[in-house]
């Protein structure tokens, strides 16, 4: 009977189950964070969306698809945040120690393949260090990836909304009224312009985000902390937006199943 438990949570499992696990299992790892997105949504946005969509991933994973989801790092760091109140943060140093702690507790348990899934557009570059550090110390196969890397449904957003709508904009808050729409006050929802708008008129090359980028906080964008029109919000463009996301993720998920770990090669090899 224990063989036909499910495995796609890793706290579900009791410490044997974890012997008998395929060479090709994929542990997830969900990095999220807690921090204020505007006057109209939750500070678990970040949080929220990355457990829901994970939820909606492993209910729809194929039967055999090795994957196995580690419980949410629900903080993250989000000091570029810290003028309103309700935001939580830990430093780089401490959630980069966090991280790869445990990521050395995913390789003890016997899994080299290891997805870094964040939801925070604040610490991408924290799991890239992490992913070559756990390489480096453990020859494992660490990758990282954010759930808006898969892309939205063409033609949904306004290309000024794809590129300034960035917290708390259209897209997160219609992920919200599909996900947790008990936390969404659209009441409050505005077209929250954010400076970075108005910023191509004035520079040819300097913007927050992007190939080229600078250090910013909240406020810097928007007085109200949210950068989008989230007054466009629907609850059924979350649900599109779901499904591509998820589908996305769950081929990536196969792939990095399939990658041969055996290109990861030591130091100590010949090279040639």
């Amino acid at each position: 009977m224990t063989d036909t438990l499910p495995r796609h949570r890793w706290e579900d499992m009791a410490s044997r189950d974890f012997r008998t696990l395929t060479p090709a299992t994929v542990a997830v790892l969900p990095v999220g964070a807690i921090e204020q997105h505007g006057p109209h949504l939750p500070v678990c946005v970040d949080s929220c969306i990355n457990a829901g969509l994970l939820s909606l991933a492993l209910e729809r994973a194929p039967a055999n698809l090795p994957i196995t989801a580690l419980p949410i790092q629900t903080v993250g760091k989000s000091d570029e945040h810290i003028a309103y109140p309700g935001t939580l943060t830990l430093s780089a140093a401490t959630l980069t120690a966090i991280l790869l702690e445990l990521g050395a507790s995913v390789h003890r348990a016997g899994i080299r393949r290891l997805v870094l899934l964040n939801s925070h557009g604040g610490q991408p570059q924290i799991l890239e260090i992490v992913a070559r550090e756990l390489r480096r110390t453990h020859q494992m196969f660490v990758v990282t990836t954010a759930w808006w890397a898969f892309g939205t449904p063409e033609g949904m957003f306004t290309p000024e909304e794809r590129r300034f709508g960035i917290h708390g904009g259209d897209a997160e808050t219609s992920m919200m009224l599909f996900l947790r729409p008990d936390l969404v006050h659209m009441d409050r929802a505005a077209h929250f312009r954010p400076w970075s708008q108005d910023m191509t008129e004035q520079f040819r090359w300097l913007e927050p985000e992007g190939r080229i980028g600078f250090g910013w906080h909240a406020q810097d964008l928007h007085p109200a902390g949210a950068a989008g029109n989230a007054a466009n919000a629907t609850a059924e463009k979350g649900r599109l937006i779901a499904d591509k996301l998820v589908t996305g993720f769950l081929e990536l998920v196969d792939e990095v199943s399939r990658y041969p770990l055996d290109r990861l090669r030591p130091a100590s090899a010949d090279l040639g």
